[in-house]
Formats: structure tokens, C-alpha cells, sequence
């Protein structure tokens, strides 16, 4: 499991990042917790700053516009969403956030000796069950609504990060195995 010499600081590394996985769970509960309106009006202004930040930087450029319409092109033929700008950038939202909750909760449980399929579990456990609970807190705020879309969002999100993640793991155990077996 852990090496015994380096077991506090395998601790302080995994106190970090409970923090961090803390951090980003009030974050969710927190822009959960937003009614209706606020949340919609903040969503649209993040839209609108990502509008212009692509304007600016993306088509300031022939190559740049022609990207830009590609990009545009794919996300209007293969979103539920279409051509909702505002929509798709809040499940990219739920996406990205589970993605970094994921992240946190499978570096917590790699610095903690967990194997690879018990982080797989248990991170995925841990975010689809906080998925869940928090489509159902937000079911009660005023003007919001619960979601199983934002369920499946968020755990293909959780997912997304822990099959990154695994391969990472699987890569480095390959690579390490010749210096540890000489150990």
C-alpha cells in the first residue's frame, strides 16, 4: 500500500486535495443553489465574454474565421442543443466541473495507495452520487428544475477525467515496471 517513509507526506498531499475536491463540491452546491434567474443571467453573461473572447482571438484571422465555423458547424450538427450558445455552455459547465471533482477525488485515492479499479469505483461512486444529490437540491430551488440530462452530463464528465486518468496510471505503471523490478 503506502511506503512507510513516505506516509506523512502521502497524508499532507492527500489533505490537498480533499480540500480541493471540498472546493469544487461548494462550488456545485453553491451555483446549484442559485434560483432561476440568477442563474440564467450568469450562464449569459459567461456566453457572452466566451462570444467575444472567440471573436477576438479565434477570427482575427482568415484560418481563425474558417476554424471558428468548423467549430460552430460541428457543435450546431451534433448538440442537443443546436445553436443555444447559453445551453451549451452550461453543460459544458456541468461536464467540466465533474471532470475536476473526478480528478481530484482519483488523485486523493492514487496518493492513498488505492488500486486502479478502486479508484475507477470509488471516484465514480462519489461523483454520480453528488451528481444526484445535487439535481435533487436543485429540483427545490425557485425557478430551477431537476434534470437527469445533468445527471448523465456531469457523470460522463466524472468518467471522462477517470478514463484519462487510468490510461495515465496504466502508461506509468508500463514505463516504471523495469526500474522497480530492480528494486
Amino acid at each position: 500500500m503506502m511506503k512507510k517513509k513516505n506516509w506523512p507526506l502521502r497524508i499532507l498531499c492527500a489533505l490537498l486535495f480533499v480540500a480541493l475536491s471540498g472546493v469544487i463540491m461548494l462550488s456545485i452546491y453553491t451555483l446549484s443553489a442559485e434560483d432561476g434567474l440568477e442563474s440564467g443571467s450568469r450562464s449569459e453573461q459567461v456566453t457572452e465574454v466566451l462570444k467575444e473572447e472567440v471573436q477576438e482571438r479565434l477570427e482575427s484571422t482568415p484560418e481563425g474565421v474558417a476554424l471558428s465555423e468548423r467549430i460552430k458547424a460541428f457543435i450546431i450538427l451534433h448538440s442537443p442543443y443546436g445553436s443555444d450558445w447559453n445551453m451549451n455552455v452550461r453543460k459544458l459547465a456541468h461536464f467540466t466541473i465533474y471532470f475536476a471533482l473526478a480528478t481530484m477525488c482519483y488523485i486523493t485515492l492514487a496518493i492513498l495507495g488505492v488500486g486502479k479499479i478502486g479508484r475507477i469505483l470509488i471516484t465514480m461512486l462519489i461523483c454520480g452520487v453528488f451528481a444526484i444529490f445535487d439535481e435533487l437540491h436543485q429540483g427545490d430551488v425557485i425557478g430551477r428544475t431537476m434534470s437527469e440530462r445533468d445527471v448523465i452530463i456531469d457523470s460522463l464528465g466524472a468518467l471522462t477525467s477517470v478514463g484519462i486518468l487510468t490510461v495515465i496510471s496504466i502508461f506509468y505503471s508500463i514505463i516504471s515496471y523495469p526500474f522497480r523490478k530492480n528494486q
